[in-house]
């Protein structure tokens, strides 16, 4: 039978071509990269056998040679079986399959070896009959079953792998199918062409470019591994529990930059620092994972340390570009993958904490461990952000209720909102903890909003002005009163509920008031509008008398510490700020009375108001309002 062997030379250009482009590349220095080239040869391989078979069958080389080259392309196909599923099984990062199961990995192939080993005397798989005519023997399909058996293997783990992305599941799926289905369609219907391992050698082609492209993964600027290389090589090296450090390098303050010069000039810098790091710290792997940070997998900690030293002996503190210098600081971090991460995720999440600009742990120079303690402030803050979000969207804030008592009157005549949120264990967070990180994340606004919106249904659906309650006070937050529309928002919510603006007392710390005129704008024009300012935390550090007289306030909140160390003699400060406070037309509301010696205190000094756990701890509403019907006097 004539056997046309065109479209297996054309395979076989190809597929060298392809090889040879394939090993001139960079390649991550993972398993699947070496798996990869190890397809492709074996693909050429294939392709020469294939060819010398069909020269054969045409009787245009010796019986002997042919023989020889059906015996090599058994070979090479069952070994091209046994690579593409070491090569499937890395994409899902498995190969731990085959270290645990060796034995029962090598028998099907020790099994197929033997069959085609001996077929030259067997004639299993295949016989030349006295003509010289090639003759496929009983046994002809076992290799093919032993192929089918090892492509299964990474199907069958493909069901237990999460991480991996669809797109790589159907690729490690769709190429077994179309060779398998190129060769039945050759051998069952079209005998004559020799064309399955030119459709052996598409396939790969699709593989290269949708799986193995470097492109996908190199850095423009500076001829590094991006961050999607970054997590595969770091993936790869936790799932197989090898040993390597991650050193991370991080050009402080680079937003700020960015604001400052000109895109060009800072990719350039990337570029100089990528040159200096390669030339400097030899055969290494690089990876410009962002903008201002790069990192180096190394083997160990004792490596880390030597290459950290090395570059911040040589990486300069000022660049010149274009006749600009431009100043550059520099954050050094190490992870030790095995003995400090469980995850890809987590070791991402420390190296986001290195990234960002938070204050206190990116000192220049110095090698700083990112292990869990390190970043477990980072990792809180990020939880709390994330329930101060949820809080905001899903209107979920409680509020608290503490009484404030009237000396002048002998009963409780205000009440102090304190807001309330838990975390995922239902324990309270710290309310300055999570009002700062409200704060930081913009989410204070709407918070603020929300805290206040439930105080004035409170007070509506509750009565609580007939309950001897003269006025509510609410704390506001710096940030909160910067935004422009926050005093016309007040307003018009409390007018929404019938609430006239008199009964509400506005908090704000002195600190959030000083040399902030769009602040002091805002609380004019509450003022305005008939609320109370009350300064708050008044003793904490700030605290400045001669202040108090230009602030737009008509209270203040004595500190709680100030009280204390008061009552234990330990100042005489109160003598003089309570008459000062009251000199200037200011009445005073004191904190943190816990004792009778304070209420004794207070009266002495002539106070106004005091609150504090001696009369109560902040309360939710429905115990709040017991307590207050029973310290008015009220029969409901």
């Amino acid at each position: 039978m004539e056997v046309q062997i065109h479209y297996e030379l054309a395979a076989l250009t190809f597929m060298l071509a392809a090889t040879l482009v394939f090993f001139r590349q960079r390649h991550l220095r993972v398993y699947r990269s070496s798996l990869f080239f190890w397809l492709m040869a074996l693909g050429v391989v294939t392709a020469v056998c294939d060819v010398f078979c069909g020269i054969t069958d045409l009787k245009q080389i010796p019986f002997t040679a042919g023989i020889v080259a059906h015996t090599l392309l058994f070979i090479a196909s069952l070994v091209y079986s046994i690579v593409y599923s070491m090569y499937a099984m890395e994409l899902l990062h498995r190969l731990d399959y085959i270290r645990d199961r060796k034995v029962l990995w090598c028998i099907p192939f020790v099994i197929g070896i033997i069959l085609i080993m001996t077929t030259p005397f067997t004639g299993v798989l295949y016989t030349y009959d006295e003509q010289g005519m090639y003759h496929r023997g009983v046994g002809f399909y076992s290799i093919a079953l032993i192929t089918l058996l090892y492509v299964m293997v990474p199907w069958i783990l493909m069901r237990r792998v999460s991480f991996v992305p669809q797109k790589t599941k159907r690729w490690i799926i769709a190429i077994p199918v179309a060779v398998v289905t190129a060769r039945i369609l050759q051998y069952v219907f079209f005998p004559r062409y020799l064309f399955a391992y030119a459709v052996n050698s598409v396939v790969l082609f699709c593989c290269y470019l949708f799986l193995q492209n470097s492109d996908y993964y190199m850095d423009e600027v500076t001829g590094f591994f991006k961050m999607h290389g970054f997590e595969e090589t770091v993936r790869e090296k936790m799932v197989y529990k090898e040993e390597c450090s991650v050193l991370i390098l991080r050009i402080i303050n680079y937003n700020a930059m960015t604001e400052m010069y000109e895109d060009s000039k800072l990719t350039a810098i990337q570029a100089a620092m990528a040159e200096l790091m390669q030339r400097e710290c030899g055969d290494q792997d690089f990876y410009h994972i962002a903008a201002s940070t790069f990192a180096i997998i190394l083997p160990n900690e004792k490596e880390t340390k030597v290459v950290h030293q090395r570059l911040v002996d040589v990486m300069p503190k000022i660049w010149t570009i274009d006749g600009e210098e431009i100043v550059h600081e520099y954050c050094f971090y190490a992870v030790n993958i095995q003995d400090s991460c469980d995850t890809v995720e987590e070791l991402l999440q420390r190296i986001a904490y290195a990234r960002s600009d938070h204050p206190g742990y990116h000192t220049p120079g110095t090698l700083i461990p990112l292990t869990h303690d390190a970043v477990k402030p980072a990792e809180e803050k990020q939880t709390v952000a994330e329930l101060v979000e949820q809080a905001v969207i899903n209107d979920s804030i409680e509020i608290y209720f503490q009484p404030i008592y009237s000396l002048e009157k002998g009963r409780v005549t205000s009440l102090e909102v304190l807001s309330r949120l838990k975390d995922r264990d239902k324990n309270f967070i710290n309310p300055e903890f999570f009002i700062h990180v409200a704060e930081e994340n913009r989410d204070i606004i709407p918070l603020g909003e929300q805290i206040y919106r439930k105080a004035c249904i409170f007070a509506t659906q509750n009565h609580i002005f007939e309950m001897g309650i003269d006025d509510i006070n609410i704390n506001l937050s710096p940030v909160q009163c910067c935004y422009e529309e926050l005093a016309q928002d007040l307003i018009r919510i409390a007018g929404e509920y019938g609430i006239p603006m008199t009964r509400m007392h506005l908090e704000i710390t002195e600190s959030g008031i000083m040399d902030k005129e769009e602040i002091r704008e805002t609380l004019e024009t509450l003022r305005s509008s008939g609320a109370k300012i009350a300064l708050d935390d008044f003793g904490t550090g700030y605290s400045n008398v001669g202040s108090i007289v230009s602030l737009p306030v008509d209270y203040v909140k004595i500190d709680k510490s100030l009280v204390w160390s008061y009552g234990r003699g330990e100042n005489k400060y109160l003598d003089q700020l309570v008459p000062m406070i009251h000199a200037e037309g200011k009445r005073i509301i004191s904190e943190g009375i816990e004792t009778q010696e304070h209420i004794d205190i207070f009266k002495r000094l002539k106070g106004d108001f005091l609150q504090g756990y001696f009369y109560s701890k902040p309360l939710p509403e429905r115990e709040f309002l017991q307590y207050l019907r029973e310290t008015n006097g009220i029969n409901v």
